[in-house]
């Protein structure tokens, strides 16, 4: 029986009813909009000015590999198709060819061509599209909880300061996290929109994000159980959402999976022990107990920020056993974790939520599941730390009762006297952090800074070692000491710290590699081959090696020798501009022998002379190879200059003599 209400009850109810006209829901809304808006961006100049310091930073640590001397990056813009279809390490002189990251280098080549050799760019868009990042993160968090400002409001603002973060935001070549979290935010946004409006373009939208997110790294796959944990939690969205979102992801998902084996192929590629200490343990399980450990290690960091340092390869965390104190601590934690999060997974328990979340995003750079290419980086804590941040500001909000169904106020300023004792306490966090941010910013500034600072916080990493050793031996640092007196000090330093680091460990290629070099500019030949020769026995497939080897033979007059090491470093990368062109060099001498010889053996002048002009002949084609390669090495100009002069061909020596001062010119001014 339906009772019917008088006009005084009818406006009673009203009253006391959450249900308003669509004109006012559409006013609250705007409104809604208009404060998040003026929060979003309150966080985002919070993060931009923590990073301010890193504008003017110099090239670091990976930025060299992928950029500065990587001769594919430094092509540009005509370089993004090939940078598509290739490797993401492709352009170094290394054979690791397992990654593949199109989406971020292919911004750096195109920055590149905007300015070259100029890492101001690259760390104005970082910092810039950081500070977008937590713009975006706060608005969808707001989405996806329904309107609730204080949760997203004090998750962005712990993450957008949390010091974790450093090496993502100061390390340019990190961009690729950036890009991935935000390309995969921005899915969440049109998904939310396609659940609530259903309208099938906001569903081609959230995919298409997902898809070039995959681009920019690997991990993005991950969002393949996030997305729909996010649906779980924080929506109602009904089966056939969660159908059709789930099949355009995994098609996209098996699309990019199909390109990247094209690309690389079906590469098993041995996971190196100086990158990565898991992987000289013996077992499986006893791989795992270290695993475990160092993601405790990970919680420890997130908790407690400090020391941050930029590697942890062998031997920074030496081998524990399974009654190790540091694995029971860290299996402990996470396993409580894991319990609380099932047992509250019904009830969509925030924190639930931030538990599975971390352990999904995490669960592929953990080396639990499978070993990756390094045992620890803070940048791979970039996206799963996102999960600990929800936690902490659901506890707060819960500490100070501050979580309400009332999500509406009359402007920013009224939500922050709202809650004022939770946001003056995440203030008070953010000052804190925010020390350590500009602190470890400023260790970030070039890399003497970088590895100086972080050598006294990992002095058993062989890694740590190496860097330092290798940037105070290279000829740029040398070339500003004031005289050989104090360039052979820094020479012999580096010594020591290689030393080192083959003591920590033996097998480490890339130390002997570096220490024979540095013996062969201090004229020790023998010290230096007997170096080369270990590093080979190592790495049989090492080009740097076979390249400086190839030179201190060929120094010796041993071309035969030298040949057959330029050789296979051009079997390893056929690529190597350097190797190129000193293979050209030998059939160069050996034309110039035979020129030699036409006087000495006037009888067969004829077969002297014809051999003469093939041996100049290929040294022109190896030439011409080294500048497609790097046209920004000078060399290869200059000797095939003296080549064609060797070939009486006068007009193509003055072109290359040309090319060659246009290109020392241009290398001074960068310089």
């Amino acid at each position: 029986m339906t009772v019917k209400l008088t006009r005084k009850e009818k406006i009673a109810l009203q009253q006391k009813s959450p249900v308003f006209s669509p004109k006012k829901i559409e006013n609250i809304n705007i409104k809604n909009r208009s404060i998040q808006r003026i929060l979003g961006l309150f966080i985002a100049a919070v993060a931009f000015l923590l990073y301010a310091n890193t504008l003017n930073h110099e090239f670091v640590l990976d930025d060299y590999g992928l950029i500065k001397d990587n001769v594919q990056t430094k092509q540009g813009i005509k370089a993004i198709p090939e940078i598509f279809k290739t490797s993401y390490r492709y352009g170094m002189n290394i054979t690791d060819y397992s990654l593949y990251r199109p989406l971020s280098k292919a911004m750096f080549a195109l920055e590149w061509s905007i300015a070259p050799d100029s890492p101001a760019l690259g760390h104005w868009i970082n910092v810039l599209l950081y500070a977008f990042l937590c713009f975006v993160l706060f608005r969808v968090l707001c989405k996806y909880m329904n309107g609730n400002l204080l949760v997203p409001f004090i998750t962005t603002l712990i993450f957008a300061a949390h010091p974790i973060h450093t090496e993502i935001v100061a390390n340019i070549k990190s961009r690729d996290e950036i890009v991935c979290l935000l390309l995969s935010l921005s899915a969440l946004w049109y998904f939310y929109s396609y659940i609530t409006k259903n309208k099938s373009w906001y569903l081609f939208a959230g995919i298409a994000c997902y898809f070039v997110a995959l681009f920019s790294k690997e991990s993005a796959i991950t969002f393949l159980v996030v997305i729909p944990l996010f649906f779980y939690f924080f929506t109602n969205a009904d089966k056939k959402k969660y159908t059709n979102t789930l099949i355009g992801m995994v098609i996209c998902t098996g699309i990019f999976l199909l390109i990247r084996r094209s690309v690389l192929g079906n590469v098993q590629v041995e996971v190196p022990a100086e990158d990565n200490s898991i992987a000289t343990i013996k077992g499986f399980f006893l791989q795992r107990v270290n695993a475990i450990y160092i993601m405790g290690y990970y919680l420890k960091l997130l908790v407690y920020p400090a020391p941050l340092a930029s590697d942890g390869s062998y031997n920074s965390f030496p081998e524990i056993g399974l009654a190790s104190w540091k694995f029971l601590v860290s299996f402990a934690v996470y396993a409580a974790a894991a319990v609380y999060a099932f047992m509250r997974f019904k009830k969509k328990d925030i924190v639930s939520f931030g538990i599975i979340y971390f352990f999904v995003t995490a669960s592929i750079v953990s080396n639990v599941i499978i070993l990756i290419g390094t045992n620890y980086g803070e940048r791979l804590m970039f996206i799963p730390s996102l999960g600990f941040c929800i936690i902490i500001a659901f506890l707060i909000s819960k500490i100070f009762k501050s979580i309400s169904s009332e999500n509406t106020y009359p402007d920013a300023l009224s939500f922050l006297k709202t809650s004022i004792k939770p946001v003056a306490l995440v203030m008070a966090i953010v000052v804190l952090f925010s020390f350590q941010v500009i602190g470890r910013n400023m260790e970030w500034k070039d890399n003497i800074s970088l590895y100086n600072a972080d050598i006294k916080k990992v002095p058993n990493s062989a890694h740590m070692l190496f860097y330092l050793a290798n940037h105070i031996s290279t000829e740029d640092y040398l070339a500003a000491l004031p005289d050989s007196l104090t360039r052979n000090n820094s020479r012999y330093k580096a010594i020591e710290y290689l030393t080192k680091a083959v003591t920590i460990f033996p097998k480490y290629a890339d130390g002997y590699q570096r220490r024979g070099f540095i013996y062969n500019q201090l004229h020790r030949e023998d010290l230096a081959e007997a170096d080369y020769k270990q590093a080979l026995f190592y790495n049989p497939s090492h080009p740097i090696v076979f390249n400086n080897y190839g030179t201190l033979c060929f120094n010796q007059r041993r071309y035969n020798d030298a040949m057959e090491n330029f050789k296979q470093a051009i079997r390893y990368n056929p690529r190597y501009a350097h190797a190129l062109n000193n293979l050209a060099s030998i059939y160069g001498v050996y034309g110039q022998g035979e020129l030699e010889a036409i006087t000495t053996d006037p009888a067969n002048s004829a077969t002297h002379t014809r051999q003469a002009r093939e041996n100049f002949e290929t040294a022109v084609t190896y030439f011409k190879k080294s500048i497609n390669v790097d046209r920004e090495f000078a060399e290869p100009y200059r000797l095939l200059a003296v080549t064609y002069r060797n070939l009486n061909d006068n007009a193509q020596a003055e072109q290359y003599d040309k090319l060659y001062k246009a290109v020392l010119a241009e290398n001074n001014v960068k310089n």
